[in-house]
């Protein structure tokens, strides 16, 4: 996909915090590239900012193939044993841990870039063309 695509703030809303959102967008992002061309094109549709999620579960076509999705998911989860369920919910805590950290690291390089703007140099610790 090579159009502009919306960002992690557009699901905060929905999702309630930075790391869901992105794993929300993520998600849509999968479903962009999905073989079901309904929830290709709510992704795609979605994720360029032509309609919002809200919006596009609004749609009857989009809903009910979410739906069936989200059904096919919850019975795979019906099927797993308390082992799997544990072992499938920890994962998602370590990925969303994982986006919370990628987050977190992005917002330490927009602080530098923005600190770097305002000074005019390359490199906090240069003064007078020398490094200290």
């Amino acid at each position: 996909m090579d159009e502009h695509q919306v960002g992690d703030e557009e699901f905060l809303d929905i999702a309630k915090d930075p790391a869901r959102a992105r794993a929300l967008r993520k998600s849509l992002q999968r479903l962009a590239d999905s073989k079901d061309e309904t929830l290709r094109e709510m992704a795609r549709e979605v994720l360029a900012g032509r309609v919002g999620l809200r919006q596009a579960v609004r749609t009857r076509a989009y809903r009910e193939a979410l739906q069936e999705k989200a059904g096919m998911g919850m019975r795979a989860y019906e099927r797993m044993n308390a082992e799997e369920r544990s072992a499938a919910e920890a994962q998602g805590l370590m990925q969303l841990d994982a986006y919370q950290k990628e987050i977190d690291q992005e917002r330490v390089e927009r602080r530098v870039e923005r600190g770097r703007g305002k000074r005019g140099t390359s490199a906090p610790h240069e003064a007078r063309g020398r490094e200290l």
